[in-house]
């Protein structure tokens, strides 16, 4: 399938049903929307006649792949999608393989390890593992991350081609989450330039104060980055032991990615 150029719709090739892919085209558009949308917007969006829209929208509502707000009469993902999610989370293979080694990490330090990809334009959390005595709220898979604040965000943003990275970064809201938050574009830059030649992310206090975390990038077959793990928590802790983390999360990221058939050419 085509897609035209700054266009979010995809162009059916010949054969497939029409109104199939403007329900994808729907469903779609919350890969980037974190708040429900309504009719109008589906319509303007897409540049859909909102009878059209009406329609579909029912339609996706009737099969639980939307829900609808009764009060604002506005429409949000709905559980079917979430079932659908869960499902290939759990099929993926970086879960499979990562699962093991993000629960050693986890063990040995008694920190939170997360790994995330990046969905559209943001961050999701695909597997995270907490610590018996953890006594803070982390992050649960599922859960959308800020890409600037995070070491996952900063992993997966670093490794994007350049033309992607500079689309999502073109309308980004660096919004400040503590006085440790890089909130401009181009001191963004310039970290995720480090993050390119260290092969390490940080979170130097950026989401939470007194939180910290230490990140890398995982790598397929074809040596294009897919995801990124981390290891989070309180920053005393981390920082205690910031030598050995660095280490092992080095570590962990190359034996994870050779298993999915990266092959290292010397290694960092």
């Amino acid at each position: 399938m085509a897609r035209k150029p700054g266009s979010t719709k995809i162009e059916a090739p010949r054969g497939t049903i029409l109104s199939i892919i403007k329900a994808v085209d729907i469903l779609k558009l919350f890969i980037d929307e974190r708040k429900p949308l309504g009719i109008t917007e589906f319509a303007e969006k897409l540049k859909l006649p909102k009878t059209t829209v009406m329609g579909i929208a029912k339609t996706l509502a009737g099969v639980s792949f939307l829900e609808k707000d009764p009060l604002s009469d506005k429409y949000r993902l709905g559980p079917m999608l979430l079932q659908l999610g869960l499902k290939y989370v759990s099929n993926t293979e970086i879960i499979t393989i990562a699962k093991v080694w993000m629960e050693r990490l986890c063990l040995k330090f008694q920190l939170t390890v997360n790994t995330g990809i990046l969905v559209g334009n943001n961050v999701v959390l695909v597997f995270s593992a907490s610590p018996d005595n953890e006594f803070l709220t982390f992050p649960k898979s599922g859960t959308w991350i800020p890409s600037h604040t995070t070491c996952i965000g900063k992993a997966l943003l670093a490794n994007l081609e350049h033309d992607r990275l500079m689309n999502i970064l073109e309308n980004y809201q660096f919004t400040r989450m503590t006085d440790h938050t890089i909130t401009g574009r181009d001191a963004f830059l310039k970290e995720l330039d480090k993050v390119r030649r260290d092969g390490l992310s940080f979170d130097n206090e950026e989401n939470f104060i007194g939180m910290a975390g230490i990140g890398a990038p995982i790598y397929n077959h074809t040596a294009r980055v897919i995801a990124a793990v981390a290891i989070t928590g309180n920053a005393e802790k981390l920082n205690a032991r910031r030598n050995e983390i660095i280490e092992e999360i080095r570590s962990t990221s190359r034996e994870v990615s050779a298993q999915l058939g990266y092959l290292q050419d010397g290694g960092r």
